[in-house]
C-alpha cells in the first residue's frame, strides 16, 4: 500500500491525486469498429446501433464482442422459477432474509405524499412506471446485487422492475441471480450486458423494453453507457471502482481491519482500499495481517493487485485530522474502529455509508444490514447518497389555492415578476386580481 504520512498529506493525496486518469482504456469491440476508441466514444457508437439496428444490432454487437448472441434475450418464466430449487436452502433463506430486511429498511426511508392540512399546498410522491437493474455478470453472481436494486425499487411501487445480467453464450444467468430476481420481485430478466445493455433499456428494442430509470453498478463500457444516455432516460449513478475508507487507532484489531480491506479489495485489481491509522505501527501490523489472511483466499491474486495498484495507508495524530481526511475522500464505505468511534458520527460529512464500531462491518451492509450496497464511489458521496427507495419516486409540488389565498400573495407576486422583467408573468396574477376586485 502507498504510505501517507500526515492529515494534511492525506487531504491533498485525495484531492489531487485520487481520480487522475488512468492509462488509456481502448478496445475496437473484436473487430466491431474499424479504431480503438475510449469507453466513450465506444458506448457511443454501441447506442448508435442498438437505436437504429434495435435486436439486430444487439445481435451484432454480442457476436463480435462474445462470439455469441443469446436468443430469444429474455429469460423464459419457468427458468426463474425453478431457480430455487438449484440453490441449496441455506442459501435461498438467506437471500430471503436479506430480501427481507432491505425491504424493511427501505420501507422506514419512503417518502411520504403531504399537504400543508389546508389543501392549499403540498408535495405528491408518485412512483416511476418502469425500472431496469443492471447486474453485472463478471467473475462472480451478484446476487446480493439483485436484492439491493430490485427490493427498493419494489418498496417505493414501480410498476415494472426488470433485470438485465450478462450470461456466457446461450446460458442461463447463474442460478443464484434468477432466485434472488423471484425473491426480490423483478418481473423480467433478460441475459444481456455491457453498454448494448444500457442502450437497449433506454431506448427500447422489438424485445426489451424502454424504461424510466437504470440503476445498479458496471463496469468502465456500462458506466460509459449510463452517463451518455442520461437524459432520455434516469439513472442512479456512475460509479467507478468500490472504496473502503478505515479508521483506526490502537485499541482497533489488525485482524479485522484488514478483513475488512481485503473485502474491498477482492472485488476488482482496481478497487481502492484505504487505511487511516494513528500509528505507523498498525499500519505495519495491518500490511502483516493482510499478506496472512490472503495466503488462504480464492481471489488473493486480485485483491494484491487492488492493494498494489490503489491502496493507500495513511497516518495522523488524532481521530479528528482521521475525520478530516474521510471527509475529504468521501469513500464508498467509511467504517470507524476506534475507541471514541461513536462520539466521531457527528463530525462526518461524506461518506456513501457509514459503519461505526468493530461489529458494524460493512460486510453487513453488502449483504443482510438492510441498506443497500449500491453506493457513490469515487469522491461522488460529496453530493450524492446510496441508492434506495427515494430513487424510484418523484417528488411533485401541489398546489390548490382558494381565491382568498391567492389575492393575500398576487400582489407580491407581481412585485417580484416586474422586478426581473418578466411582464407577462405579472399579468397573469393581474387578471386575476382584478377581476376579484372588481377592477
Amino acid at each position: 500500500m502507498k504510505r501517507v504520512v500526515g492529515a494534511a498529506a492525506g487531504i491533498e493525496y485525495f484531492r489531487r491525486e485520487r481520480n487522475l486518469p488512468v492509462e488509456a482504456v481502448l478496445s475496437d469491440g473484436n473487430g466491431l469498429f474499424p479504431d480503438r476508441i475510449t469507453p466513450d466514444e465506444f458506448a457511443a457508437r454501441v447506442i448508435q446501433i442498438v437505436r437504429k439496428e434495435g435486436d439486430a444490432g444487439l445481435g451484432r454487437i454480442n457476436t463480435a464482442l462474445d462470439g455469441f448472441s443469446p436468443e430469444p434475450f429474455e429469460v423464459p418464466q419457468s427458468e426463474i422459477d425453478s431457480a430455487l430449487d438449484e440453490l441449496d436452502p441455506t442459501a435461498v433463506s438467506a437471500l430471503e432474509l436479506a430480501a427481507d430486511r432491505v425491504r424493511k429498511f427501505q420501507e422506514r426511508g419512503l417518502p411520504k405524499s403531504w399537504s400543508d392540512g389546508t389543501g392549499k399546498f403540498g408535495e405528491r410522491v408518485t412512483p416511476l412506471k418502469s425500472v431496469a437493474a443492471y447486474v453485472p455478470g463478471g467473475t462472480a453472481p451478484l446476487a446480493s446485487t439483485v436484492i439491493m436494486t430490485v427490493v427498493p425499487a419494489k418498496v417505493a411501487g414501480v410498476d415494472e422492475i426488470v433485470i438485465t445480467t450478462p450470461a456466457p453464450g446461450d446460458s442461463m444467468p447463474h442460478p443464484a441471480i434468477l432466485a434472488a430476481a423471484r425473491i426480490a420481485g423483478a418481473d423480467r430478466v433478460f441475459k444481456l450486458g455491457g453498454a448494448q445493455a444500457i442502450a437497449a433499456l433506454a431506448y427500447g428494442t422489438e424485445s426489451i423494453p424502454a424504461v424510466d430509470l437504470i440503476c445498479g453498478p458496471g463496469n468502465v463500457w456500462v458506466t460509459a453507457a449510463k452517463k451518455l444516455v442520461y437524459g432520455d432516460v434516469g439513472i442512479d449513478g456512475l460509479y467507478g471502482p468500490t472504496e473502503t475508507l478505515l479508521i483506526a487507532d490502537e485499541s482497533a484489531d489488525p485482524r479485522f481491519a484488514a478483513a475488512d480491506l481485503i473485502a474491498q479489495a477482492e472485488h476488482d485489481t482496481v478497487a481502492m482500499p484505504i487505511l487511516v491509522a494513528l500509528s505507523e505501527g498498525f499500519v505495519e501490523q495491518t500490511e502483516a495481517e493482510i499478506e496472512r489472511q490472503l495466503e488462504n483466499l480464492p481471489r488473493s491474486e486480485t485483491a494484491r493487485s487492488a492493494f498494489s495498484n490503489r491502496g493507500v495507508a495513511v497516518v495522523v495524530t488524532n481521530t479528528d485530522e482521521a475525520i478530516q481526511v474521510a471527509n475529504a475522500a468521501a469513500p464508498e464505505h467509511l467504517c470507524i474502529l476506534t475507541e471514541d468511534a461513536s462520539d466521531l458520527v457527528k463530525d462526518v460529512r461524506n461518506a456513501g455509508g457509514l459503519f461505526v464500531g468493530e461489529w458494524s462491518a460493512e460486510v453487513m451492509a453488502d449483504y443482510v444490514a438492510g441498506p443497500s450496497h449500491v453506493m457513490p464511489t469515487a469522491g461522488t458521496a460529496r453530493f450524492s447518497s446510496a441508492l434506495s427507495a427515494r430513487n424510484f419516486v418523484r417528488v411533485m409540488p401541489v398546489l390548490t389555492f382558494d381565491d382568498a389565498t391567492f389575492l393575500e400573495l398576487s400582489k407580491d407576486a407581481e412585485i417580484l415578476a416586474k422586478l426581473e422583467g418578466l411582464h407577462g408573468h405579472a399579468a397573469a396574477s393581474e387578471y386575476r386580481r382584478r377581476r376579484m376586485v372588481g377592477e
